[in-house]
This record gives structure tokens, C-alpha cells and sequence, in this order.
């Protein structure tokens, strides 16, 4: 009785695990279209968003930089150095942008230029900074490689 409740069971198990496979969320033509599309320059991910970016050519130690739309709303600049990443963004409105939302030991607000940048990180390195201009938010995201308050200022200097 004990092996036929068990082969029972197994057969069951199968079943479920095929009905399942077969009815997936997506399959082959059907996936989901890619919210992040690249372009080779800010212009053309300007006339997607609607708003411009100013942002540094070339970053000191990060040798690609990529220029991205997410969602048709967002622009991000990703400037690159093998896997560690900075990551420039800007959106309409003013919510958080950064797509960091880790607990950070250091919080401080710094004056640059005209604009209060809330700066976040841990032993006196920043690795994301965020804040509002005109009507837009912006997002410096630096986690890969934490930088000082003065070189996330010279940044950020260079995007407004």
C-alpha cells in the first residue's frame, strides 16, 4: 500500500510540475519588453525622455560609459571600470531615483552650487548622492567604488 501511495504521489508530482512548465507567464514570443534601452548618444535619449542631461565625458578611472533610458522616463549615464559602476540619473519630479535604498551610517547634507545634495555613506566615503533641480531629480550612485565629498561634489558640479 505504501508503494502505491508513493508512485501515486510521484505521478501526481509530475503532473503539477508539467502543468506548471507549460503554462509559464512567458514564453518564447511573449516575454516582456526590456524597460532599459540603450543609445549611443544624450541626444537621443533627450527626444525619448523629453529633458537633457549634462553630464562629465569621462570619468576619472572608468573607461566605457553608456547612455541609457529606463522606462521612457528615466536617463541614466553609466560610466564603467570592469564591474564597478557609477551611475548618473535624472527623471521628472522629485522622487528617489537612485535605486539604492540601503541603510547608510552617514547622512549629510552638502551645499553644491545652488542645490542641498543629501549624501549617503559610511566612514567618510559617500555612495550615492540625490537631489531636486527645476523640477527634476537626480541620483549619483557611486556604491561599487565609495568616493570622498569632494570628488561626489566634482561630479555632481559637472551635472548641473
Amino acid at each position: 500500500m505504501k508503494k502505491l501511495t508513493t508512485i501515486l504521489l510521484c505521478i501526481l508530482a509530475v503532473g503539477v510540475f508539467t502543468a506548471c512548465k507549460s503554462t509559464g507567464a512567458t514564453s518564447g514570443s511573449e516575454q516582456l519588453p526590456n524597460p532599459i534601452v540603450s543609445y549611443d548618444t544624450l541626444a537621443e535619449a533627450a527626444k525619448v525622455t523629453g529633458f537633457d542631461l549634462a553630464v562629465p565625458d569621462a570619468v576619472d578611472g572608468y573607461d566605457t560609459r553608456t547612455v541609457q533610458v529606463v522606462g521612457g522616463e528615466m536617463m541614466q549615464v553609466t560610466y564603467a571600470k570592469g564591474e564597478d559602476q557609477l551611475l548618473i540619473r535624472k527623471a521628472a519630479g522629485t522622487d528617489d531615483i537612485s535605486g539604492d535604498y540601503n541603510e547608510y551610517a552617514e547622512t549629510n547634507t552638502v551645499p553644491v552650487g545652488s542645490v542641498s545634495v543629501l549624501m549617503k555613506g559610511e566612514n567618510g566615503m559617500v555612495s550615492v548622492a540625490t537631489w531636486t533641480e527645476d523640477g527634476s531629480t537626480y541620483a549619483v550612485e557611486a556604491q561599487d567604488i565609495p568616493m570622498s565629498t569632494d570628488a561626489m561634489s566634482a561630479i555632481i558640479e559637472k551635472v548641473q
